[in-house]
């Protein structure tokens, strides 16, 4: 096996491709065996470092890996089991974790994820936006640089939320109450001003251990909300003694409510409850300095930026 600057081919998963190249400092693991510092990559390997390692995969597609970190890399996914990466693609490479599918939105975004405590999964996005989407392809939230989000799974007994009725108001809180008529939920975690008195369709997850306020049944973080209809509510509203208009709508309940279920993220942070599947994700902002670290090999120029 050589070592130095000269490819070398690690033992290839049976029937695959080359997809690229590796290079590390100090060598890499490819397949379970020590490789110099430029090896050769086939479809499906196993990738483990020691220190930074760089891949240069043919379709021009650019993966960097801070020390201790574990990844399968194919050709157009990776999938990411421990550790830091960073991937820039200008044909929408995907990096895969335990819940979550992420990728560069544009074909000059560079996207930093690493894996946490606790399956915790941090994202940055370097230079510009970066997409995640949970494991059946919606969309969980649109990453900007300068604001690093992170993803963790919420404690058992959350459960999703999908669906349409009325927002209105009522003691001082943003309710929902289903076409049935029957349920009605308090809203929070996002500004539910502009929903209020219309037809909606939210989504999100109950937060089962919180006390609702406005006489619903139970609490809802929104992840999401998108009129369906203008109007239409008074006679619902006047069923339920609520309101089709905003102005005693609290701010705090529209706008504080999720960022305690959140709060191990960073100081300060604001956060959101997502229904991924049949499991609630919990995305929180994240304080800069707490979000990434990539230690000795950003200082040294090896990643990207020193960025979390």
């Amino acid at each position: 096996m050589g070592t130095g600057t000269s490819a070398v081919a690690a033992a290839p998963v049976a029937g695959a491709s080359v997809i690229g190249m590796t290079s590390g400092q100090s060598g890499v693991v490819l397949d379970n065996s020590k490789v110099g510092s430029n090896a050769t990559l086939f479809d499906g390997s196993t990738v483990q470092t020691t220190s930074y390692s760089r891949i240069h995969l043919n379709d021009g597609t650019r993966l960097d890996f801070g020390a201790d970190s574990k990844a399968q890399v194919f050709a157009r996914r990776a999938t990411l089991e421990t550790g830091t990466t960073e991937v820039q693609s200008a044909s929408g490479y995907e990096i895969d974790t335990q819940m979550l599918k992420i990728l560069p939105a544009e074909a000059t975004s560079v996207a930093r994820i690493r894996i946490g405590d606790g399956s915790r999964v941090f994202v940055t996005a370097v230079n510009a936006p970066v997409r995640v989407l949970n494991k059946d392809g919606m969309l969980v939230a649109r990453v900007k640089p300068g604001v690093p989000l992170s993803f963790l799974p919420q404690a058992a007994g959350a459960s999703a939320f999908d669906k349409t009725g009325c927002v209105l108001e009522k003691n001082g809180a943003a309710i929902l109450v289903d076409e049935s008529g029957n349920e009605v939920s308090e809203l929070r975690g996002t500004d539910l001003r502009r929903a209020v008195g219309n037809r909606v369709h939210v989504t999100g997850s109950v937060e089962t251990g919180a006390t609702p306020a406005g006489g619903a049944s139970q609490v809802v973080d929104v992840v999401q909300s998108n009129v369906t209809r203008r109007g239409g509510c008074a006679d619902v509203a006047a069923k339920l003694g609520a309101a089709t208009t905003a102005a005693g709508l609290a701010g705090a309940a529209v706008a504080g409510a999720a960022a305690g279920g959140a709060g191990a993220a960073g100081a300060g942070a604001a956060g959101a409850v997502v229904g991924i599947s049949n499991t609630a994700i919990v995305v929180s902002s994240v304080a800069a300095a707490a979000a990434i670290s990539v230690g000795a090999a950003a200082a040294g120029g090896a990643f990207s930026s020193s960025s979390p």
